[in-house]
């Protein structure tokens, strides 16, 4: 019986030691649901949450492109797609003129009135729930270098919908 007290304590207290030296690793998780629609890269990864537009002292801003695919859970209904408010890139210290941005996917320019892209020329079949490959491309307005140096941000926001009927 001593045995097995004594076998007893030191397995107690091998794991206080243990706990004693123990790391914990809390890592935040969170997830943006919408049951209906999903805006992803043409692989079904999602979009990057910072895209870094490149300027060219002689050409402005280099534009950015990435195929991108829309899944859906009803391929039989239209989508309504918009920007969320007027794109533009802001000097980060409050100085120089705004530089507008124009956003556009398969070419479509959007706005923040919404754009109708048809289920029928969206969806062929080929990967069930997803759109075909589709351009969605950033690039500035009035391709032109800008004058003022600093660091640019803006946000582009990007807000689709399903048509409550197709035509």
């Amino acid at each position: 019986m001593t045995l097995l007290k004594k076998l007893s304590l030191a397995t107690a207290l091998a794991a206080v030691s243990l706990s004693a030296n123990a790391f914990d690793a809390d890592i935040k998780v969170w997830a943006n649901v919408d049951p209906t629609l999903a805006l992803l890269k043409a692989d079904g990864t999602a979009l990057d949450s910072v895209v870094n537009m490149v300027h060219n002292p002689v050409t402005g801003l280099v534009p950015w492109s990435q195929q991108v695919r829309v899944y859906s859970n009803d391929e039989d209904k239209d989508i309504e797609v918009r920007v969320g408010s007027t794109p533009q890139l802001l000097n980060t210290d409050g100085s120089g003129a705004p530089v507008p941005l124009t956003v556009s996917l398969n070419g479509k320019a959007l706005t923040v009135a919404a754009q109708d892209f048809a289920a029928s020329e969206l969806f062929d079949g080929a990967l069930p729930g997803a759109s075909i490959p589709m351009p969605l491309r950033i690039a500035q307005t009035n391709q032109a270098p800008i004058a003022k140096g600093g660091t640019y941000e803006g946000v582009v926001t990007i807000a689709m919908q399903q048509k409550t009927t197709s035509p």
